[in-house]
């Protein structure tokens, strides 16, 4: 159940992101965008999410589009005020359109997990992604 909250907000993050797609095309600077800190009641405990990222858009003179994203999300899971799980997420996506298609995606995912007095997991998902396929793919994960 914490995974699936955990990769719903970690998407929504991801979300709000490619929103900056719809919007039209043009050269503009980095424009940081911060989260508060939301939290969520769930029965006895409480799901907090503090997240940044900054969205960058280029467009080419050829109309080819670049999109750069680079953020930060902390999830932490409490039970009756003691800290249970947290989860850090840490990511840096390219995508470059052209006339509207993908060309060219490369996603860089590193998220760390921690179980309070139990073992971290270190998740590192590295995907490229060029001309309808995907050409490289590393996917670890270690936990101590």
């Amino acid at each position: 159940m914490r995974s699936r909250i955990s990769l719903f907000f970690s998407a929504i993050l991801l979300m709000l992101g490619l929103l900056s797609l719809a919007q039209p095309a043009a050269a503009a600077p980095a424009e940081p965008y911060q989260t508060t800190d939301d939290c969520v009641q769930v029965g006895t405990g409480e799901i907090c999410i503090n997240g940044h990222y900054m969205v960058q858009e280029n467009e080419s003179a050829s109309g080819d589009i670049k999109v750069t994203i680079n953020g930060t999300s902390t999830e932490t899971f409490t039970g009756n005020g003691t800290l249970i799980h947290t989860y850090v997420l840490t990511y840096h996506e390219t995508h470059i359109f052209k006339d509207g298609e993908p060309q060219v995606v490369h996603t860089r995912h590193l998220r760390t997990s921690q179980v309070t007095g139990g073992e971290a997991c270190t998740y590192d998902l590295t995907v490229m992604y060029a001309n309808g396929e995907v050409r490289h793919e590393i996917d670890n994960i270690e936990c101590s």
